[in-house]
């Protein structure tokens, strides 16, 4: 009897211990690699940021492993040749991988950061969901990366029409930059985020279009030197995206990664105004009000055309109308239905 009692109890033990073994398995995350695009590497501000959303990815079921890059092109095509299972890049180079989210970045369409906060609220919900998948890959989140301007390294250079003839950097991974330069008689020169600020500070070029957290990084202020400047007029919004390989995740990851992300606006907005606030006052050019509603108008048309052509992805453009006329119903566009 006792020999029996025995095997019975080890019987119970075993079983205890592989559920136990067996539970554990379950609940141990998945090991994954995250390529962070910062252009300072691994001791800038977005690759920190990235580290409190892997201590956060932890409570999904995922254990990321951070890899730095400060060239955004190499952290991309890692991205996509697959030594990266998850990606943090700008939305321009997104773009391919969910051309509803890479449509963010499309020009005039979010003229402040109230705006921006209402568009990446409402792509975060479970409603979008959908919308954030694309073949294999699933935008798990955007963040704010500022909003983009005109840094010019002569501020005479104070009118649309004055444009014309100048050299503007144009990121020749995007079409639709070479089509506005073209509209407005300028010329567009191919660059790339690693270059375009050398090219400005040499004097390669005129003109760039960026936000102002490449301002200390890039040190382009010795591009504007003595005589340039920088209009207070939003020419876009410039947005971080995590893209992810949908397989390579456990079910539900992208949305609890959409509504975190989410949940961090207003901590990335602080930095993004103490950024702004970090140039040089003397560089910042006042567009008269009157000239304001000419200029958005031109941005409007430019827009509508880009759409038509395929460049815009035209569900985006109909939520990014819907969130300026949730802002400013007064709005002439509010009245028609062209986007």
């Amino acid at each position: 009897m006792f020999p029996q009692k025995l095997h019975a109890l080890f019987c119970v033990v075993v079983a205890m211990m592989l559920t136990m073994v067996s539970a554990a398995q379950a609940e141990a995350p998945v090991r994954r690699t995250l390529c962070v695009w910062d252009l300072m590497g691994a001791n800038g501000d977005t690759f920190a940021i990235m580290k409190d959303y892997r201590i956060a990815a932890a409570a999904w079921g995922v254990d990321l492993k951070l890899k730095a890059y400060s060239d955004e092109k190499i952290a991309t095509e890692d991205f996509r040749v697959g030594q990266c299972d998850a990606a943090v890049i700008t939305g321009l180079r997104a773009k391919p991988f969910n051309t509803f989210v890479g449509s963010l970045e499309s020009i005039g369409s979010i003229p402040s950061y109230k705006h921006a906060k209402m568009v990446v609220s409402t792509i975060s919900s479970p409603k979008a969901a959908s919308l954030m998948q694309q073949g294999s890959y699933e935008v798990a989140g955007v963040l704010p990366f500022g909003s983009a301007y005109f840094f010019l390294n002569d501020r005479s250079i104070d009118e649309v029409g004055k444009l014309a003839g100048k050299k503007i950097a144009v990121f020749d991974y995007d079409k639709s930059q070479s089509q506005l330069v073209q509209r407005v008689g300028a010329q567009a020169v191919p660059s790339d985020v690693s270059n375009f600020g050398q090219k400005f500070n040499n004097g390669v070029v005129d003109i760039i279009v960026a936000p102002a957290t490449a301002y200390r990084p890039l040190e382009l202020y010795r591009g504007l030197a003595k005589n340039g400047g920088i209009p207070d007029f939003v020419l876009a919004q410039v947005f971080l995206q995590v893209v992810i390989r949908k397989e390579r995740f456990p079910d539900g990851f992208g949305q609890e990664s959409r509504q975190y992300l989410s949940s961090q606006f207003d901590r990335v907005l602080a930095m993004l105004v103490r950024y702004e606030r970090d140039i040089d006052p003397k560089y910042w050019l006042h567009i008269p009000d009157a000239d304001r509603p000419r200029y958005l108008a031109m941005m409007r048309e430019a827009r509508i055309d880009l759409m038509k052509s395929g460049m815009y992805d035209k569900r985006m453009m109909s939520l990014l109308r819907k969130v300026r006329c949730q802002v400013e119903p007064q709005s002439a566009e509010c009245t028609e239905n062209l986007e």
